[in-house]
């Protein structure tokens, strides 16, 4: 299945929005990556070496992610419910030195967002063969250090509510892929740090490799 586009969500946990120190939106932060910074596993219990971009604060938010099956613009929530088909652990990588100076400045942050494997996601899981995945803790482990741990019964919009939000602005395609939000203990990493992704009895593994450039 195509990917027409890669749709974000921001500040959809509570304690995250408050570890970042910003106020509790009202309604989502909404923000696109393209397909190009994609990186996705084929398979479980399988390792991925990413490409580490040259910042001072990179961070890796661990995150519910969605595929959708069926074109949707202004869908209800019934409607978005019915659209999602898969769901896996993502991760929205993060350049946050750079993100907090475009926000000061009054910029878009589109370039701490969009870099080279700034979007991991795990092999897909029918929703029918995971049907209680919002009750199932996920977990982020850092060089062996769990650092997120979270449900997604924890989000402030649940997952049908999230795409049929995005929706009311811009129509959504067959494959779009949805990243729900990260929960709290979101932390900065270096060049050499390993990661592992878990749920339930699902997992796999990434690494960065060393800087090959600046931005």
């Amino acid at each position: 299945m195509s990917i027409d586009k890669i749709v974000c969500v921001g500040k959809n946990y509570l304690e995250h929005a408050r570890e970042l120190g910003d106020a509790v939106p009202e309604k989502p932060v909404l923000f696109l990556k393209p397909a190009s910074v994609l990186r996705q596993l084929n398979d479980w219990d399988k390792e991925a070496v990413l490409y580490f971009p040259e910042d001072s604060a990179v961070q890796p938010e661990c995150e519910i992610a969605l595929r959708i099956a069926r074109d949707g613009y202004q869908m209800s929530v019934e409607e978005a419910s019915n659209a999602i088909s898969d769901v896996t652990l993502g991760l929205d990588m993060t350049l946050r030195a750079r993100q907090t100076l475009l926000k000061k400045q009054g910029h878009p942050w589109t370039t701490a967002k969009v870099f080279k494997d700034a979007a991991v996601l795990g092999p897909w899981i029918p929703c029918h063969q995971f049907p209680d995945y919002l009750e199932a803790e996920f977990q982020l482990l850092i060089d062996g250090v769990v650092r997120q741990s979270a449900r997604g019964t924890q989000m402030m919009m649940k997952p049908a509510d999230v795409i049929a939000y995005i929706s009311q602005f811009f129509p959504l395609k067959a494959g779009d892929i949805i990243y729900t939000g990260t929960p709290a203990g979101v932390t900065s990493i270096s060049a050499g740090c390993e990661a592992e992704l878990r749920w339930r009895d699902h997992s796999y593994r990434v690494r960065w490799k060393k800087a090959i450039g600046k931005f």
